[in-house]
This record gives C-alpha cells, sequence and structure tokens, in this order.
C-alpha cells in the first residue's frame, strides 16, 4: 500500500466528488499471480448510495462486486499493490495511465478525453441476468414442481443448467464467427433427457432472439421419443431429437458440437466428430478415463501413485484431458480446461473447450508433447483420439 500511486487517486477522488468520473480498469497481472484477466470499475447507485461496481474478468464468466467508495479505493489499492501493474482512468477532462514497472517505479502518463466522453447512467441493475426465460421445459423435464419451483432434489440440476448456458454465451460472444450466424446450427451429442438441450435452445432463441438449429443426437428410443414430445409440446420447431451412437452419427453442418458426459473415449469420438465437421466450438464434459488408466505402466517413479486406485484414476484424468486438449491445438483449436461447476453440486466439473482459429499452426509440436507425456507415464499405446486421426489419413 506504501508504493500506490497516488496521482491516481487524486484524480480518482477529484472526478468522483466533480461528477467526471467514466470508468477505471485494471489490467496485466503480476508474474506468479492467480486473478481475473481485467477489472472493470464503474460508478452505481445502491439505494441511494454511491458504490464502485468491479466487474472481474475471467476467461469463461464475470463476476460482479460492489462496493462503498472508502472500501473500494482500499481495494483498488491493494489490487495495484498484489495483483495488477496497469490501471487506466477515465474522466471526462482526461485519461489517467498508470502502469508499475520493476522495483516498484511507477510512470504516469495523461491524455486528453474525448470530446464525447461523458459520466455513464448511475443506475444500478439490481437484477441478475435470467439465463432460463421459458420455464416450460424445466416443469416438463422435472426440475421444477408444479407449484413452478425448484425440486428439492433438482437444486444442483437447476445450477449446472444456468451455469451452462451462462458458459456457453460467453464462449459464444468470444467467438467472432458465430456472432452473427443464422441459424446457429448445435448438436448435443449425447444428449439424454435433454436439460441442457433444451436450456440452450430456450435462452438463444427466447433471450437473445437467435434462430437456432438443435439437435439433440441419443441412442435410447425412450428419450428420443420423451424429447421430441416435449419439444412439440412447447413449439419449439427448431429442436429435435434424432437417433445415433456418437461414432456412428453423420454430423451434419455444425457450429457448436456439445457432447456432456460422454463416457471413456466417447468424448473423443466426440471431439473428432467436431475437428471433421470444422465447428466453431467444441465443449466438452468429459466423463470417465479408462484407456488411459490402463495404459499407464508401472516404474519405480510411479510406485508411490500406482499403489492407491484413487491416486491412478485422477492421475489418468488429468494425463487423458491434457492430451485431448494437445490434440485440439495440433488442429487449429484454442483449447481451454476449467472447472465450469463446484464439485459441491457435481464431480463430474470438469470442461474442455476448443475454439476454433485461424492462425498458422506447427502441428507436429503439439503431437510432440503428446509424446512426451505418455513417455513419462510409461505410455506406449496411442490415445484413443490419436488413432481417429491416424484412421483418417
Amino acid at each position: 500500500m506504501s508504493h500506490q500511486p497516488s496521482p491516481l487517486f487524486d484524480a480518482l477522488d477529484k472526478s468522483l466528488s466533480a461528477d467526471q468520473f467514466i470508468r477505471l480498469t485494471l489490467s496485466k497481472i503480476r508474474k506468479g499471480v492467480e486473478g481475473a484477466q481485467r477489472v472493470t470499475i464503474r460508478l452505481v447507485d445502491i439505494k441511494e448510495q454511491a458504490h464502485l461496481c468491479f466487474v472481474y474478468k475471467y476467461e469463461t464468466k464475470d463476476i460482479t462486486k460492489n462496493y462503498l467508495l472508502d472500501e473500494a479505493r482500499l481495494l483498488i489499492a491493494d489490487l495495484l499493490a498484489n495483483t495488477y501493474l496497469i490501471a487506466n482512468l477515465f474522466t471526462t477532462e482526461k485519461q489517467i495511465i498508470v502502469e508499475i514497472r520493476k522495483k516498484g517505479k511507477v510512470t504516469v502518463r495523461t491524455q486528453a478525453g474525448k470530446a464525447t466522453d461523458t459520466p455513464p447512467a448511475r443506475q444500478h441493475d439490481r437484477q441478475k441476468k435470467e439465463w432460463v426465460t421459458d420455464k416450460r421445459f424445466l416443469l416438463e423435464l422435472g426440475i421444477l414442481n408444479n407449484s413452478g419451483n425448484v425440486k428439492k432434489d433438482k437444486g444442483d440440476k437447476y445450477r449446472q443448467i444456468k451455469k451452462f448456458v451462462e458458459i456457453v454465451d460467453g464462449l459464444v460472444r468470444q467467438t467472432p464467427a458465430l456472432t452473427d450466424k443464422k441459424p446457429l446450427r448445435i448438436v448435443d451429442m449425447g444428449a439424454g433427457k435433454g436439460y441442457l438441450t433444451f436450456a440452450l435452445y430456450d435462452y438463444f432463441v427466447h433471450t437473445t432472439h437467435r434462430s437456432v438449429k438443435m439437435t439433440g443426437v441419443e441412442i435410447r428410443e425412450s428419450l428420443i421419443v420423451a424429447g421430441n414430445d416435449v419439444a412439440e409440446k412447447l413449439g419449439y420447431k427448431d429442436l429435435n431429437y434424432e437417433a445415433g451412437f456418437i461414432q456412428d452419427y453423420g454430423l451434419p453442418e455444425t457450429d457448436i458440437l456439445l457432447a456432456l458426459h460422454a463416457c471413456d473415449t466417447a468424448t473423443d469420438d466426440a471431439i473428432y466428430k467436431g475437428i471433421e465437421a470444422q465447428a466453431e466450438l467444441i465443449i466438452c464434459a468429459p466423463c470417465c478415463h479408462k484407456q488411459i488408466r490402463r495404459a499407464i505402466t508401472k516404474s519405480d517413479n510411479l510406485q508411490p501413485i500406482l499403489n492407491h486406485g484413487i491416486l491412478i484414476e485422477r492421475q489418468a484424468e488429468i494425463i487423458t484431458d491434457t492430451i485431448r486438449a494437445l490434440l485440439l491445438e495440433s488442429k487449429g483449436y484454442k483449447a481451454k480446461v476449467f472447472e465450469f461447476i463446484s464439485t459441491e453440486h457435481t464431480g463430474k466439473n470438469l470442461m474442455i473447450v476448443g475454439q476454433k482459429h485461424d492462425r498458422p499452426v506447427k502441428e507436429e509440436e503439439w503431437l510432440t508433447k503428446v509424446a512426451e507425456i505418455k513417455q513419462q507415464f510409461g505410455i506406449k499405446a496411442p490415445h484413443y483420439l490419436e488413432t481417429l486421426f491416424t484412421q483418417k489419413k
């Protein structure tokens, strides 16, 4: 706190008191420190009191927190002292850029403000964004009771649905090729009962008013019939279920491929199908990692891990999903692996995302990384996803 850049705080205090404050952003995370990629701070009124609203922007989500001015000022100082190296203060008169360099040296630059810069409206949106608009599908699928309340044993599933829609919405916004795509073609491989299939259709059609073609692929006849019956009953004319195994399904032209909790190598079949279809987004929540677990061989270095079944299982999960991410990268996708909901709500909480890009890719470099990981753990057999690409050749 002793190194806080006083010119920034002097200007911040002045802009707030003179109603000239527009926004403050914090960026460039210090090495070795975890945090949001960026923090955007704006002025809002809550219950007739001025607050600063902090929006923490992560790769897959935004987190918003509000603080009274004195508390917010201390937090900003703490974030600059420990987490971020650059601050940009925008006022109606000027822009102040503060950069913290090596050994705590602070540089301050000032630029004239734009003539169009005016303080934004301070009305605070107290309502959280609704991720579900048409709740009829929740009633039909057994999440809500007849009174419209979430059933006692479905709270976790309801939270999972909302979080999933929020994540997909963020990913679509981050994918330029999908910004104006009409219709948005989404295929859910192994759709099951369709909680997330229906939720995404509802969100895009009823909340964002986008044209969507939604297909759920499922092998169980009873679920196919039930899914189509619900879609017809609710008037979801562009949502339908089709019969098919993931590995055999002839994937049509697809923008977003989903494969949630496809067991073991079925996740790899889905990833492969998505890559072959040149889907802009491939979103998987893997389940079971049997193939690599069987392929890990005994060695002196690994023996302490191999003595415990649960540790072998977790190690197999890490290796499997790391290889999947590397193979996605090798095929021109930016891979992300993250926890999409707390383990408090579900143990199957890992998500692998591939976002298609058009940058040059040195495929052999990524494949070398795969080979190195396999060698480290004594895995001689190819990963199943590798075999799919090899067969294609």
